[in-house]
């Protein structure tokens, strides 16, 4: 993968910091959680290192978008100000809509984090998730630029399960750390996964 290669634009998925929720195994979905002490210290870090891979690399982003979740947001802003970015909010990058199952307790084998689960009332389709980020990625990719979009573990990670995946990734895992990325490329055409659950500590692999 090259960041520099001016025939593709690239999308950097990054989940939210850590909220007491996820410590606690809770399903979030669109409750407003704001991130916890641990959470804003891996937003920090996330910024920092985003900011690192940028002068290592000689590359910048031209856009900073978030969930409107605060989580996210000021997961977001604090990217956006390292690198000195635009930023704003899209709804598009919100997490899934848990219905019923919203608050209540899981485990990373619980089907409805990525599957579709009709016993389960308002569970947004997981169709649903995926027409909104493909509209999201060809509303705001441009070919030769590169934005971020802060986003959310569930979201996130039923996007990659159906997304034509870079044969250069050879161990797709589902579980998605917090502040960890994804990265997909976009030549106007097609969306290519080309980094799966890479860590802010890790971004200098790619350069």
């Amino acid at each position: 993968m090259d960041l520099n290669d001016k025939s593709k634009g690239y999308i950097f998925f990054v989940r939210h910091g850590q909220t007491d929720w996820n410590l606690k195994k809770l399903m979030q979905g669109r409750d407003q959680i704001p991130l916890n002490e641990t959470g804003l210290k891996q937003a920090d870090w996330t910024a920092e290192a985003i900011k690192d891979a940028c002068k290592k690399g000689s590359f910048s982003f031209d856009h900073v978008y978030s969930s409107p979740l605060v989580r996210a947001e000021v997961t977001g802003k604090k990217i956006a100000d390292a690198i000195s970015c635009d930023f704003s909010v899209d709804d598009r990058l919100i997490e899934r809509d848990f219905g019923d199952m919203s608050g209540k307790p899981y485990d990373f084998s619980c089907p409805a984090i990525l599957h579709d689960v009709p016993e389960i009332s308002g569970l947004e389709p997981t169709s649903e998730v995926i027409a909104r980020l493909n509209s999201f990625i060809r509303d705001n990719v441009r070919v030769g630029e590169k934005i971020i979009g802060v986003t959310h573990g569930s979201v996130t990670r039923i996007f990659a399960e159906n997304a034509i995946k870079s044969p250069d990734i050879d161990n797709f895992e589902e579980v998605l750390s917090n502040c960890h990325m994804v990265i997909y490329s976009y030549d106007g055409k097609d969306i290519l996964m080309e980094c799966y659950n890479i860590s802010p500590k890790n971004l200098d692999s790619l350069i």
